[in-house]
């Protein structure tokens, strides 16, 4: 169930980031052909720009995550032993949750006062879109960190098994 679960959630963040992405490079695309062939812009791509771009940062982060491609120390790890680089990964994973379950709860109040600023293009839609991106990273950081964590706890404990 948890691993089914784990491939919809990673499928979903994947194509997620991908649109953002592709949605950001044909925002800023057509902002350079308004701005060179028709003199004028379009007053709300910078903002959309950001907001995608920031939460694709935070959708990239927990992909290079799950990747094993974040939150890594590449020049100590690459040195160790399999079970070493699964202590290491252990030990970073217990400084990196409470860190991110702090931001989580932080960013509550902070995404709550922004829902009455709006942007400045787009006077309809609230500031809290932005502000928002930072608990949905966080809270998918942690998903992708347990669930790592969960896996090389599980090795550590069957390795130990076989030693006895």
């Amino acid at each position: 169930m948890m691993i089914r679960l784990g491939k919809i959630i990673d499928a979903i963040l994947y194509y997620f980031c991908g649109m953002a992405l592709t949605a950001l490079v044909s925002i800023c695309f057509g902002q350079v052909i308004a701005r060179y062939l028709f003199n004028n812009s379009f007053a709300w791509a910078e903002e959309i720009s950001i907001i995608l771009l920031l939460w694709a940062t935070w959708g990239g982060a927990c992909l290079a995550l799950k990747q094993g491609t974040h939150l890594k120390v590449s020049i100590v790890e690459d040195k160790l032993e399999k079970s070493h680089k699964i202590i290491l990964r252990l030990a970073l994973s217990i400084l990196v949750i409470p860190f991110l379950i702090i931001i989580t709860f932080a960013s509550g109040p902070v995404v709550e006062a922004m829902r009455v600023q709006t942007l400045m293009s787009l006077p309809g839609v609230s500031m809290s879109v932005m502000y928002a991106s930072v608990p949905f990273g966080t809270l998918m950081m942690l998903f992708y960190v347990i669930r790592i964590t969960a896996v090389d706890v599980k090795y550590l404990i069957e390795r130990r098994r076989k030693k006895s």
